[in-house]
């Protein structure tokens, strides 16, 4: 993996009153620039940059670091608070740390599967603190971690690095049903098949492990399958949308996925009956074994005095 993070550092101090209180941090504020969506980076595995926080005191201190929310008006400007905490965690948060001693932990980023973020900037803060054996607070620093987030979703290769384990060999799943009949179907309007259709995919996970499953419409020719006698294959797979692109089902669960579909209401479209391909693959597996779910959809007839659709 390339590296991508490019670090704008301000060194961080912290003072306090009592001449045997401090902490010292080069860890002021880092720009991590081009994270893909739905990755998890370490930033000290991408380009060994820890968090590192040393106590310039006099005393031993109990230390802790936490992510902590950065207020919408105190964000650097062009940025937005991240949503949620579980974006930036802290792999050790607690030390006792004697003077002149340094903690070093390493931060772990996750950015979500969801395009909405492609191309916004967040900010996370980062809250490095000492506390008394009551819990008090005694003295703190505040590290800013400046997130960009590439404006191109990941690739499926990109995607795959997140979960793939070599050690794991063949695993089983099953998909429900294999194929649905939606019968006629209304043109230019975008059709939640879930609420209107009440069709879902189970996703049905017998492993002791937890599996993320990549979810893609793609054309029919791709699955190597031939549509069934009086069908055409879909002119466009991208007019059939999963809700997710990467869905996750616990070890021993079912999951499920489901779709929207709107095609667009062309001459060419009228009359005929279409046939769609989605892809199930497990990312955990380095080379996926796909499992295809089929789905039938009957386009109305055109309306031959005024050229629409009944």
């Amino acid at each position: 993996m390339k590296r991508i993070l490019t670090a704008a550092v301000l060194l961080g101090l912290a003072t306090s009153a009592r001449a045997d209180a401090g902490l010292r941090t080069p860890f002021g504020e880092v720009v991590v620039r081009r994270l893909k969506i739905g990755q998890t980076y370490s930033l000290y595995k991408l380009v060994n940059l820890p968090l590192r926080v040393v106590n310039t005191g006099d005393v031993t201190q109990n230390l802790t670091i936490e992510t902590i929310p950065a207020g919408a008006n105190k964000t650097r400007l062009g940025y937005e608070p991240i949503p949620s905490l579980d974006w930036v965690k802290v792999a050790q948060s607690s030390f006792t740390l004697a003077p002149n001693r340094e903690a070093v932990t390493d931060l772990i980023i996750s950015i979500p599967n969801d395009p909405k973020l492609l191309g916004r900037r967040f900010e996370a803060d980062v809250w490095s603190h000492t506390s008394s054996a009551q819990g008090a607070v005694g003295v703190g620093i505040i590290s800013r971690l400046l997130l960009q987030i590439d404006s191109t979703p990941p690739t499926p290769d990109e995607l795959r690095q997140k979960f793939v384990d070599e050690r794991v060999a063949n695993l089983d799943f099953t998909v429900l049903p294999s194929e649905t009949d939606l019968g006629p179907v209304p043109l230019n309007r975008t059709i939640d098949l879930r609420k209107e259709r009440h069709v879902t995919v189970k996703l049905i996970n017998p492993n002791d492990r937890p599996l993320h499953f990549r979810v893609r419409s793609i054309p029919v020719w791709e699955s190597l399958i031939t549509p069934p006698q009086g069908y055409v294959a879909a002119f466009d797979p991208h007019w059939l949308k999963p809700d997710r692109e990467v869905v996750k089902v616990d070890a021993d669960s079912i999951g499920s996925v489901s779709f929207t579909l709107d095609i667009p209401d062309e001459p060419r479209i009228r009359g005929l009956r279409m046939y769609f391909i989605v892809s199930f693959d497990v990312l955990e597996q380095k080379i996926p074994t796909h499992v295809y779910y089929r789905l039938r959809a009957t386009m109305p007839p055109a309306d031959k005095t005024s050229g629409k659709t009944r």
